[in-house]
């Protein structure tokens, strides 16, 4: 127990540890005393990036608020901002400072991403889920329709995508799928790429090249439920059993953060497909990525 005494003279009592400081504020002429646990032990690297981004940050926007004409902008622009804000948001800003820091720390973190945590290696199926992992020849009529139905109602019905679903891929791509009762709520298919076309004296030739496996047909009919992020991991999983190196797949530009999350890495710039901008985007398996 510590004991602290006041300016009256009181004593207040209260715990201590060794990290334990005592800390005075004056309220409306009286003294009070509040016992406080510091950390100070080595800064984490948590710790160390929030400094550097708060230092970053605060040396641009000193020197925006010294400059009377950069000032006046920011503030014009700050009231713009709060018109556009619904009336009663926690959104609008009352300090062009507070607006400058806000619009300094988006561009930070834009060109300083964060790293992306490593995704769970697997993640449980919720309940009524089933996984279904099968080459062409294995599946059953009732099964191929629900997939080729989910194809058609996210891929024409949805996006209005005028193609062929029926590429002849189907036939030698392994088929996954995410079922409840039988309907498809998540699916992809993955197929070798090259290899299936080459002699067999072409394969002799081309075996110390890397074995690459494309995704496709990656659709999920209930967003918002975790089911692609569920799917994909038992993509790679799949992938690495039949012995890949390397896992492509080509991603709508709006599902790119998505494919980063699990360290897919852009190799193109954008490119039309199927009237969609897509990316390719690859990631190279080993046994311990």
């Amino acid at each position: 127990m510590a004991k602290v005494d006041r300016l009256d003279g009181s004593i207040v009592s209260g715990k201590m540890s060794k990290q334990s400081k005592e800390v005075h504020r004056r309220r409306n002429g009286v003294e009070y005393t509040y016992t406080m646990n510091f950390y100070t032990g080595p800064a984490t690297k948590a710790q160390k990036r929030v400094r550097a981004k708060h230092a970053a940050i605060s040396s641009v926007l000193n020197s925006m608020m010294a400059d009377p004409e950069q000032a006046k902008q920011l503030a014009a622009q700050m009231k713009e901002y709060n018109r556009t804000v619904l009336a009663g948001s926690n959104k609008k800003f009352r300090t062009p400072r507070q607006f400058g820091y806000h619009l300094l720390q988006q561009q930070y973190e834009q060109s300083h991403p964060l790293k992306q945590q490593k995704p769970t290696a697997q993640t449980p199926l919720p309940r009524g889920i089933t996984l279904s992992v099968k080459p062409f020849a294995d599946l059953l009529p009732a099964e191929l329709y629900e997939i080729l139905k989910a194809r058609f109602s996210v891929f024409v019905l949805e996006q209005s995508i005028r193609y062929l679903d029926e590429d002849g891929i189907d036939y030698t791509a392994t088929h996954l799928a995410l079922r409840r009762k039988g309907v498809v709520v998540a699916y992809v298919r993955l197929f070798e790429t090259k290899r299936d076309q080459l002699t067999y004296d072409q394969l002799i030739q081309h075996q110390s090249e890397p074995r690459v496996f494309c995704a496709g047909r990656m659709l999920t009919t209930e967003r918002g439920k975790g089911f692609g992020r569920i799917l994909i991991q038992h993509l790679i999983a799949e992938a690495k059993r039949q012995g890949a190196d390397v896992l492509r797949v080509h991603a709508q530009v709006s599902a790119v953060p998505f494919y980063r999350h699990f360290h897919f890495a852009v190799k193109s710039e954008p490119f039309i497909e199927a009237d969609i901008p897509h990316i390719l985007m690859e990631r190279k398996l080993t046994r311990r990525s």
